[in-house]
């Protein structure tokens, strides 16, 4: 769904677990990150983390969850990492990653093109599609593009049709290590609660680490990886999320997500200018109370503020 333009609960310890307030998760384990040795560095980013969501949950009435590590010294930070969230349009970055994956493996081609239905328009938002519509249909390539860079629903229910629904979205999650984040539902029904409550939900882990493996990891060949990392990097509703808050220096990729309610989500990815200088993964979520756009801008850009002291 569209994200807006320009769009104390205790202190608590790292991956904290409150079934009345959120659902537990579990994630295997990422092997290949290095372990962070010095407590010390970490708990006062990790106090830091817990005063921004303390703040928020306490005006908001509402619960957040994030995750923020650096994948080259293994400092991690979360506060309700393992809890679960709806997506909302960041699954979107996940859905290119597996077209990207098909191409790589002869199933498809960026240059294929897939032609329009009328009842595709049903949803609101479709910038990219809308403007297309009377070409008729849109190549793979523009359709992952406009799906991550402009959150364009009927891009990405397209997409979603051609690869074979949610399902598969899922089962690509679940053959690249990440057993949390699932799928089941097209745009924009995805974005409502469901009678089960781990329908088209992640965990802050669970989608942090998915992304590291797909911008950083092995899951895409180096040329893939780099063509998602630049519709991330075009991506124009993280102007007031996690990017925010980061150096005007740094070079950074996003994918949002919200409800027009009480849910605004963003995965981004961010490092500083200069080769070996190290890089964060950030993961955000929020769920429930009633919080207005001033509350969002105010705590994403709080958290992107904590990426370079991950690095320092």
């Amino acid at each position: 769904m569209r994200s807006l333009p320009d769009m104390q609960l205790a202190r608590r310890t790292l991956l904290v677990s409150l079934p009345l307030i959120g659902i537990s998760t579990r994630i295997r384990p990422a092997s290949a990150l290095p372990q962070a040795k010095d407590s010390t560095t970490v708990a006062p980013l990790q106090n830091a983390l817990s005063d921004i969501a303390t703040r928020y949950e306490r005006a908001s009435g509402g619960r957040i969850g994030a995750h923020l590590f650096c994948p080259q010294t293994g400092l991690a930070i979360s506060w309700r990492g393992e809890e679960r969230f709806l997506m909302c349009s960041s699954f979107k970055a996940s859905l290119a990653a597996c077209v990207l994956k098909r191409c790589e493996g002869d199933e498809d081609d960026l240059t294929r093109r897939l032609s329009f239905v009328d009842s595709d328009f049903k949803t609101e938002w479709a910038p990219v599609a809308r403007q297309n519509r009377d070409a008729g249909s849109l190549s793979l390539a523009a359709l992952c593009a406009g799906a991550v860079s402009m959150s364009d629903n009927v891009c990405a229910n397209m997409l979603l049709r051609h690869i074979g629904g949610p399902a598969a979205l899922t089962k690509f999650w679940r053959d690249s290590g990440d057993d949390i984040t699932r799928l089941d539902a097209y745009e924009p029904e995805l974005n409502r609660p469901s009678a089960d409550p781990e329908a088209n939900t992640t965990s802050p882990i669970a989608m942090a680490r998915t992304l590291h493996r797909l911008i950083h990891g092995t899951l895409l060949r180096p040329h893939s990886a780099a063509l998602l990392r630049d519709w991330m990097t075009s991506c124009v509703t993280g102007t007031h999320r996690l990017r925010a808050g980061l150096p005007l220096t740094w070079a950074a990729g996003d994918k949002t997500g919200n409800n027009g309610k009480d849910i605004s989500a963003d995965i981004a990815f961010a490092s500083p200018a200069g080769e070996n200088s190290g890089s964060v993964i950030m993961a955000a979520y929020t769920a429930g109370g009633k919080p207005d756009e001033a509350r969002f801008r105010s705590v994403f850009h709080d958290l992107g503020a904590l990426a370079p002291k991950l690095i320092a």
